[in-house]
C-alpha cells in the first residue's frame, strides 16, 4: 500500500454505490459530481505487485460524471483525490499518491518531489468485488 500521511483533512462527506451485478458493458469506476463546483479528478491505483501509479485529471462540472476506467475492475480498491476549481477544501484521503499541475501519469509513489511532482492524500474506494463502482462527490 502507498505510505499513509501523517494529516489529512477530509472536508466534504463522501457516498459510494457499488455496482455488484454490472456485466460487461457496465463495467467502469465513475465519478459523479453531486456538487455546486468544478471539480478535478484523479485516481490511483496498483498496477502490479507493489508498483503504484497515479492518473489525473479528469474535469466533472456541476452535475456530471467522469469514467475513470473503461474495462471491468479488478482490485478491491482504487485512491481517488478531487480538488475543486479554483483550488480550496477538497476530497482527499490519507494514501500518499504524486500528482502534478497538468495532466499526468505518474509510475511510484515515493520521491514525488525529487522527481518535480508533489505528494497528495487520496482517499480509498472499496469495491467488494464489484466490476463498476460509481462515487458521488457530495457536499
Amino acid at each position: 500500500m502507498p505510505r499513509a500521511l501523517s494529516t489529512v483533512a477530509a472536508a466534504l462527506s463522501l457516498a459510494v454505490s457499488l455496482g455488484a451485478g454490472a456485466g460487461p458493458a457496465e463495467a467502469r469506476l465513475t465519478v459523479c459530481n453531486r456538487t455546486k463546483e468544478t471539480v478535478r479528478i484523479a485516481l490511483g491505483q496498483e498496477r502490479a505487485a507493489g508498483a503504484w501509479q497515479s492518473r489525473g485529471w479528469w474535469t466533472a462540472e456541476p452535475g456530471a460524471c467522469v469514467r475513470l476506467i473503461e474495462e471491468p475492475l479488478r482490485l478491491l480498491e482504487y485512491y481517488l483525490l478531487a480538488e475543486p476549481i479554483p483550488p480550496g477544501a477538497g476530497w482527499g484521503g490519507d494514501f500518499a499518491f504524486c500528482v502534478a499541475a497538468s495532466d499526468f501519469t505518474i509510475d511510484g509513489d515515493q520521491d514525488c518531489e525529487k522527481r518535480g511532482h508533489r505528494m497528495a492524500g487520496f482517499f480509498a474506494i472499496a469495491t467488494d468485488g464489484a466490476t463498476a463502482v460509481t462515487h458521488n462527490l457530495t457536499d
